[in-house]
C-alpha cells in the first residue's frame, strides 16, 4: 500500500489525476467538434495535436505548480525529504504560466515529431471522429502524466 501523505504518492497521484481527466476531455471534445465531419484530414490532425498540446500543458503545468505551492505553503511536506528537480528542471522557470510556456513547446514539438512518424508508418491521412478521439484517448493521458510531474518537481 502506498503512503499517501509521501511525497512521492502526492507526485504520483496529482500527475495521474491530471491524465485520466484528460483522457476523458480530450477525446470527447475531438469527438464531438468532428462528429458531423466524415473524417478528419491530415493537416485537421496536425492542428488539434498543436492545438491540444499547447491547452493541455499549460493548464496542467499550471494547475499543478500551483497546487504544489499551495501544499508546501502549508507545510503539508516539511517533515519529507523532497526530491530536487535535477540539473534540467532547475534550469527552466519555476512560474507556473512560464513554465507551462516552455513545456508546451516541447510538448508540441515532441507531439508532432511522433504524430508525423505514426502517421508515415501507418500511412495514415485521415481519421475518422472516433479514431480521432481515439488517437488523443492514448496520448493525452501519458503526456498530461509526464507534465504535471515534471511541473511538481520543478517547484520542490
Amino acid at each position: 500500500m502506498v503512503n499517501l501523505s509521501s511525497i512521492d504518492s502526492y507526485i504520483h497521484k496529482q500527475a495521474l489525476v491530471a491524465a485520466l481527466i484528460n483522457m476523458v476531455i480530450n477525446p470527447l471534445l475531438a469527438f464531438y467538434i468532428n462528429r458531423s465531419v466524415d473524417s478528419v484530414a491530415f493537416s485537421g490532425i496536425i492542428i488539434d495535436t498543436i492545438i491540444t498540446s499547447i491547452v493541455m500543458t499549460w493548464l496542467v503545468t499550471v494547475f499543478s505548480a500551483a497546487d504544489i505551492n499551495r501544499q508546501l505553503h502549508a507545510g503539508s511536506f516539511k517533515n519529507e525529504n523532497l526530491p530536487h528537480p535535477g540539473p534540467v528542471l532547475s534550469r527552466l522557470p519555476r512560474r507556473g504560466l512560464l513554465l507551462g510556456t516552455v513545456l508546451f513547446i516541447f510538448t508540441v514539438l515532441i507531439m508532432m515529431i511522433l504524430t508525423i512518424l505514426i502517421s508515415s508508418l501507418f500511412g495514415i491521412k485521415e481519421l475518422s471522429a472516433e479514431k480521432l478521439a481515439l488517437f488523443k484517448l492514448i496520448y493525452t493521458g501519458p503526456v498530461a502524466y509526464f507534465v504535471a510531474r515534471m511541473a511538481i518537481l520543478r517547484q520542490l
